[in-house]
């Protein structure tokens, strides 16, 4: 059934604007509320669903501050959609404000714009809290990076012998706490950044427990830790942000997911110009990606002999997307039609 109502919703931490057209495309309603709180935010709520709960269409922007808005309107029956804000694209009308993204919002959800170009996945709940525990994961492990370069950095500045392997290790960080450095300021820091290290060793160790249950609890990623160079972490993380393979068209549009395609200029119908990849997709599917294309190239004689003679020919990081690339597609095919992941077929090598 056709809505009577179309809903665009510029979402703020603090405002919320809303824009409500009928189903002739003039606007009924144009409302600024304030939603710096739940209960606050929860008025918009009320103020949407009293149009009639089967009889509206909501469209909103995917952000980081969405998730509550998006849940209580789909507990509430409401059908609501949410828009890329790259694809969406509001800066290119000019000045830009609250009401005329609201308004723009609502006009291209009633012309079915949306639908077409800029809707976007919305993980569920459970989804959702499997990235999040993934990528605070990859993010932690940046932060003790720093914290090992740090206090190396430290221990360099002095020539004080350093432990040798992780510093993170238990034994190391023993060795740590017992250095001594020229002065009390310098000790004080020494034994800050080892304070740190310590505690953001213990949270990767957590996450990592949780991140190896889940991985043994799900069959699909029990079957991608059987391909050559994936782990647990791997495994779950592609699992996790690729979600449903069943939403893209094809392994083209799988792969845009996560930037991996080449940006194309069209200067005339029969001209065009294929550049670098996009990057404008799943930052962190193209990071595991590439990170088991390097294990890959580094300890698979089948990948070695695949990218030896690209390599005379291209920078090794442009082999390395092309085979995160070919890595991707080869999942997707597995995920989707349940085909024998074969790492032969993805390099187009003869079996």
């Amino acid at each position: 059934m056709r809505p009577r109502y179309y809903v665009g919703v510029d979402l703020h931490k603090s405002v919320i604007q809303i824009c409500v057209l009928e189903a002739s495309g003039e606007i009924v309603e144009e409302r600024r509320l304030t939603g710096a709180s739940l209960e606050q935010g929860m008025e918009a709520i009320v103020l949407i669903t009293g149009y009639g709960r089967s009889r509206i269409r909501v469209a909103v922007e995917a952000l980081g501050c969405n998730r509550w808005f998006v849940n209580a309107l789909r507990d509430r029956g409401v059908d609501v959609l949410v828009a890329d804000p790259v694809k969406l694209d509001l800066k290119k009308l000019g000045k830009k404000t609250d009401k005329r993204d609201a308004n723009e919002i609502a006009r291209r959800l009633f012309l079915k714009d949306l639908d077409r170009y800029a809707k976007t996945h919305y993980p569920t709940d459970t989804e959702y809290g499997t990235r999040k525990v993934l990528r605070t994961r990859h993010k932690l492990v940046s932060i003790r990076q720093q914290l090992v370069n740090q206090i190396r950095g430290l221990l360099n500045a002095y020539r004080t012998p350093q432990p040798s392997g992780a510093l993170y290790a238990k034994k190391n960080i023993a060795i740590l706490r017992g250095l001594t450095l020229a002065v009390t300021d310098l000790s004080l820091c020494l034994n800050q950044l080892v304070d740190s290290l310590e505690s953001i060793q213990t949270s990767i160790g957590t996450l990592t427990k949780r991140i190896d249950a889940a991985a043994q609890s799900s069959p699909r990623v029990a079957a991608l830790t059987e391909l050559p160079g994936i782990g647990p972490q791997t495994a779950l993380t592609l699992i996790a942000e690729l979600g449903d393979v069943a939403r893209f068209r094809g392994a083209r549009q799988a792969a845009s997911f996560a930037g991996l395609v080449p940006r194309v200029i069209l200067s005339a119908k029969d001209t065009g110009h294929h550049g670098k990849i996009t990057k404008r997709g799943n930052r962190e599917l193209r990071w595991i990606l590439s990170e088991w294309a390097v294990r890959l190239l580094a300890r698979n004689d089948d990948a070695r002999r695949w990218a030896e003679p690209r390599l005379k020919r291209s920078h090794r990081n442009k082999v390395r997307t092309a085979l995160a690339r070919r890595l991707l597609v080869g999942v997707y095919v597995t995920l989707r039609t349940g085909e024998e992941f074969s790492l032969k077929k993805c390099l187009s090598m003869a079996g």
